[in-house]
């Protein structure tokens, strides 16, 4: 199996109109955090399907929709991208969760990248070591 997809992100210059116009179409239950230019809105797990989301409030930024596919190397992940024609937009930063970054790929659309730690539980909740049994 390829590389999963395990997150997405729809950003503009007023998060919360954002979140509100989704809230609404989809009913996608959003628990808004942060103020100001640090606004956040994170997708209830389910809401949304399988895959979680989040809204961003980017005052100053461009709309935009971002997946984010989950690597086992972020850094080589990086590389690969940019040897295909992709550039970096975001190097990777690490938020004790996991480690992200994001790149563009030849036509300019953003693709985040993620990389969780190696005890970190898969998708299905169990740690790596446990997945096998």
């Amino acid at each position: 199996m390829g590389n999963p997809i395990i997150h997405f992100e729809v950003a503009g210059t007023n998060g919360p109109e954002l979140e509100y116009f989704y809230s609404g179409l989809f009913e996608w239950e959003i628990d808004h955090q942060g103020e100001g230019d640090m606004q956040y809105g994170f997708v209830a797990n389910g809401s949304a399907g399988p895959v979680g989301g989040g809204i961003r409030h980017e005052p100053g930024g461009e709309a935009e929709v971002v997946f984010y596919v989950e690597v086992d190397d972020l850094s080589e992940a990086m590389e690969r991208a940019q040897a295909l024609g992709g550039t970096v937009r975001i190097e990777p930063i690490d938020t004790g969760d996991i480690t992200f970054g994001m790149i563009r790929d030849p036509q300019g659309n953003s693709i985040g990248l993620i990389q969780r730690p190696e005890d970190a539980p898969s998708e299905n909740g169990l740690a790596p070591d446990e997945s096998s049994s």
